[in-house]
């Protein structure tokens, strides 16, 4: 078996959409993106594949995710991300872009709005972590194969070598899988916010913070 890590290229669109999509749920069957594209599994697809593409640079974009192939087949990424350059802003003005190409009117974005009323009230403040890593996915047919820890780091590295301090990560509270491997890698609990409204709609209590010094 051979394992190669590099990093994502603009050809990756496709496999990103479907891992950004596979993370954002996690454990469960319905994530955020779920809640942000209402409509078939196509169009969720084809909205992130676009954003995988889309300026400005975000934590979803091609360029700040690297890839592990097996024997030549992309088959697990993650992004990491500086957060002072290309941060939670940056993916709202990615998508807005998105949004337009696709012909979203107002009355569409009014009703997202609406859709993520109960996850707003989950979202984690700001805690001066400078490196961010999000959408960790491993295809199913190529788990335990270590793919995961060598993501993780490749991108710990990176992160090193941008100077950056502080890494965080959030995962979905529940999704006990996801925090161990990271518990392993050196993170730690750093905090967690739970709502009712919340759980109704994603049906997890809420989103976990996890952070480590690099």
């Amino acid at each position: 078996m051979a394992i190669k890590i590099r990093a994502a290229t603009r050809d990756d669109a496709d496999f990103l959409a479907q891992a950004m999509l596979s993370a954002s749920r996690g454990h469960l069957g319905r994530g955020i993106w779920d809640l942000i594209v209402d409509a078939d599994e196509a169009s969720r697809l084809e909205y992130l594949r676009r954003l995988a593409v889309a300026e400005p640079l975000s934590p979803c974009h091609y360029q700040n995710h690297l890839v592990a192939e097996v024997d030549g087949h992309p088959s697990a990424t993650l992004s990491g991300f500086d957060m002072r350059i290309s941060g939670w802003a940056a993916i709202g003005q990615a998508m807005a872009n998105v949004q337009k190409d696709l012909g979203w009117t107002e009355a569409d974005v009014a009703a997202l709005r609406q859709r993520l009323v109960p996850a707003w009230t989950c979202f984690l403040p700001e805690i001066g972590a400078d490196w961010g890593i999000e959408n960790v996915v491993t295809l199913p047919e190529y788990r335990r194969r270590g793919l995961a820890n060598a993501l993780m780091d490749a991108i710990i590295k990176e992160g090193m070598e941008r100077k950056c301090k502080l890494a965080q990560i959030t995962i979905l509270i529940g999704n006990d899988a996801a925090q161990a491997t990271y518990e392993k890698l050196g993170f730690r609990i750093f905090d967690e916010k739970r709502s009712p409204e919340f759980a109704d709609v994603l049906s997890a209590p809420g989103f976990r913070r996890l952070v480590r010094e690099l």
